[in-house]
């Protein structure tokens, strides 16, 4: 009897099938996930905003920022608000702060769920 030296091309094909069944079930779960991490995030960096207004207004006798530029300037880029650096919104989006209506995204975004 001849000694095998190899793998047939349905012992192959049987492998990257089943690879390829393994890969679409534990694909989807992973991208869920990431989407979960970031919704994660920005809720906390929303919360962490909040403070940091509350504590600007704390230190002006209740007077929040008057503009997106002294938000800026005092809050956002303020090592005593934010010493590990500036919140990024995981989506892409900028925090934009109205005085009028406090704090605010430029865009509203779904998580992939």
């Amino acid at each position: 009897m001849k000694a095998r030296k190899g793998f047939t091309l349905v012992e192959l094909l049987l492998v990257v099938l089943i690879l390829a069944v393994l890969a679409s079930i534990v694909i989807p779960r992973i991208t869920a996930s990431t989407g979960d991490a970031k919704d994660s995030k920005d809720v906390a960096n929303w919360a962490n905003l909040i403070v940091a207004l509350e504590l600007y207004s704390a230190k002006n006798n209740g007077a929040y920022p008057a503009s997106q530029a002294t938000f800026d300037s005092s809050i956002l880029t303020s090592p005593t608000y934010f010493p590990h650096g500036t919140p990024v919104c995981p989506y892409g989006n900028a925090y934009v702060y109205i005085p009028t209506a406090g704090l605010q995204t430029v865009t509203k975004h779904t998580s992939g769920n």
